[in-house]
């Protein structure tokens, strides 16, 4: 099924797209592709337990809901991947900057963070019933809290809309979900360490060691991240133990 097709649930204020996909599982089964849209959440939630903070209005809040495959549960950081590659290439397609996907779930446009993703499962017993794929975009709010962070209408001075921008996005998820349901692994990891930031130089990391400069050698389908350092040593890092420094 193309998600584009699924007529998306818009809503004006939530606690979090993803906890509302997740009380529309615990209701019943949504079609596979719903997707669950927030004009303003209150408590948006990224990686690590951070806030994701956006004004309300401005920017893209949406959670898709997946049923993965035995297939997909066997390596589910590739589920991860293809989200990477289709919130790439949506931004790609309204920018001219350059777009990154950031390690585990960022995407950058020219070095600074324009959107993230947060994945979270539903387990019915040992069995991996479902994926909500929660995706923020930041896409006309030009002014953040942190310096690193950027929007499509600063690095295009266009006005967006976040429909628009949620109609590409649901066309290249539901082409990179059917690829990753049909088994095209090698596809998406290749796309996907073409696209990542730092693979061509080194970028400044904190460990449990302290600060490293390195230089990103690959990221396993497991979510490890595989790093070469200035030292010439081979160090992995799961996203506990690594943080970027920008």
């Amino acid at each position: 099924m193309n998600f584009e097709s699924i007529p998306p649930v818009w809503l004006d204020e939530t606690d979090s797209t993803n906890a509302e996909a997740m009380r529309m599982l615990k209701r019943g089964k949504p079609l596979e592709g719903s997707c669950i849209v927030a004009r303003y959440q209150s408590e948006g939630r990224g990686q690590r337990s951070n806030h994701w903070n956006s004004r309300p209005g401005e920017n893209l809040l949406a959670s898709f809901i997946l049923y993965p495959p035995e297939s997909v549960a066997r390596h589910p950081f590739l589920l991860s991947k293809s989200v990477a590659l289709a919130v790439h290439g949506t931004l790609q397609h309204f920018t001219p900057g350059r777009v990154q996907i950031k390690w585990p779930n960022d995407i950058l446009i020219n070095g600074k963070k324009a959107a993230g993703i947060l994945i979270e499962n539903q387990w019915l017993g040992s069995h991996w019933h479902a994926a909500v794929v929660g995706i923020g975009i930041n896409v006309n709010q030009r002014e953040f809290k942190l310096d690193h962070a950027t929007s499509l209408a600063s690095t295009t001075s266009e006005v967006i809309s976040p429909e628009t921008v949620l109609n590409e996005l649901q066309t290249r998820f539901s082409s990179m979900y059917h690829s990753l349901c049909k088994g095209e692994d090698e596809y998406i990891s290749a796309e996907y360490h073409r696209l990542l930031f730092g693979s061509d130089r080194n970028q400044s990391y904190i460990t449990a060691e302290g600060q490293i400069e390195a230089r990103v050698i690959q990221v396993f389908d497991d979510g490890r991240i595989e790093l070469l350092t200035d030292q010439g040593f081979s160090q992995t890092f799961d996203l506990a133990e690594l943080r970027l420094i920008y």
